[in-house]
């Protein structure tokens, strides 16, 4: 019979919480539940992690200073085996890893090495990436850097956006750490150090609000992929409806043109079915889902964008 485990649960994110629920119920045990803040982006709050650890009788604590020695004279309490980790504020240090002896195991949204850091499913829809990937690997002392234990890719096409990737995280996420948990249990887990030239790895830094602000100057593919990468759960591409009202543009659409035409970057051209076009430096773009401030929803805000061709998003 292979052998029950005990895992700490330390991060955040509604992922490593269904991981955690995964693990418990695959019969492992889970003597400690560490979490911090919530971003805006995670559907699972502190509340949610302190009501999993009452369910599963583990410690709890919600503290981003995992590295100071109150917290790590909790972890080397719980006795725990191994760790998952997910979206930790800072990176774990050598003190906290040593308190587990198969390590601490990160779940990155991203192809390592090449990419490494923050935001990387929406920097790889914006770079026109082939595929996202999604790595669970061994934590270092840099980051990212560890070996990897687990990988998988989803492919990228033209309609894909971010949405679509957090779905398959949610998804995925919980099921390659029981995978991992399982493959420790039974001693068949295999880790592949990942290379050591810097030049294959590229450093993915936070993204804001702003970063998503629209220029329509450029190509329709180009702004195309700034929405995707830019919807939910992420704040959205936006620009303002005649310099002034805020637009929160969700999904849209590369359509091409009727013919060769003129037109300023950001005008209104035509309808399709009552969704604007929009003409871009090279081509146009439709507004499939689209949010315009003082509007009462989707179809309000298509008809103000709609009432004049005269019309900028600027």
């Amino acid at each position: 019979m292979t052998p029950r485990l005990r895992v700490a649960v330390i991060g955040r994110t509604e992922m490593l919480l269904e991981a955690g629920r995964r693990i418990a119920a695959a019969g492992h045990s889970v003597p400690l539940v560490a979490t911090c803040a919530a971003s805006d982006t995670s559907a699972a709050g502190e509340e949610d992690f302190r009501r999993f650890a009452d369910e599963v009788g583990a410690d709890y604590f919600c503290s981003a200073a995992i590295n100071a020695p109150a917290q790590l004279a909790r972890l080397q309490a719980a006795q725990c085996s191994l760790a998952m980790s997910m979206n930790w504020l800072t990176l774990i240090g050598p003190q906290a890893r040593a308190a587990f002896p198969q390590g601490v195991f990160n779940a990155h949204p991203g192809d390592l090495p090449r990419y490494r850091g923050n935001a990387c499913p929406n920097w790889a829809i914006l770079a026109g990436e082939p595929s996202v990937g999604l790595c669970i690997h061994q934590m270092a002392d840099a980051l990212d850097a560890g070996p990897v234990a687990l990988r998988d890719r989803l492919p990228l096409d033209d309609g894909t956006d971010v949405e679509q990737v957090y779905d398959w995280l949610r998804r995925r996420i919980p099921e390659m750490y029981l995978a991992l948990v399982e493959s420790v249990a039974a001693g068949t887990l295999q880790l592949q150090p990942q290379p050591q030239d810097p030049a294959l790895s590229l450093r993915c830094y936070p993204r804001r609000r702003e970063d998503g602000r629209i220029d329509w100057s450029r190509p329709a593919a180009e702004v195309h992929r700034l929405v995707r990468a830019s919807t939910r759960p992420a704040p959205g591409a936006y620009s303002l409806l005649e310099g002034t009202r805020p637009v929160t543009i969700w999904r849209a659409a590369v359509v091409p043109s009727a013919g060769p035409f003129l037109a300023v970057p950001g005008q209104v051209c035509r309808q399709e079915q009552g969704d604007p076009v929009i003409a871009c430096g090279d081509g146009m773009l439709r507004l499939l889902e689209v949010d315009v401030e003082g509007c009462a929803g989707g179809a309000d805000a298509k008809a103000a964008i709609l009432r004049s061709l005269r019309n900028r998003l600027v």
